[in-house]
């Protein structure tokens, strides 16, 4: 369930970006990292931090921030599967 919850927070990460909106970005990117810690997962957690310490600068770097895109996609899809798997095994 917090796997499927971390997911949606972070396309709505991803819609603020698509819309240029950095400041609420940044602040998904928090809600995101703080999220994924409290359910400890740690990847998803450092990549929404680094997404929020870009944004933090006002416009972000593009290539940088499309790096740190890139891991916490990554990071999501890692994260999903395992939740996944776990769910497989709990039926």
């Amino acid at each position: 369930m917090a796997a499927q919850e971390i997911s949606l927070e972070a396309l709505g990460l991803l819609q603020a970006l698509l819309h240029h909106d950095y400041n609420e970005a940044q602040f998904r990117a928090n809600h995101v990292a703080r999220h994924a810690l409290q359910h400890e997962h740690l990847s998803v957690a450092d990549a929404a931090e680094r997404i929020e310490s870009l944004l933090a600068c006002g416009c972000p770097n593009a290539m940088e921030l499309r790096i740190a895109l890139r891991s916490l996609a990554s990071s999501v899809d890692r994260m999903q599967d395992t939740a996944m798997r776990r769910a497989g095994r709990l039926f």
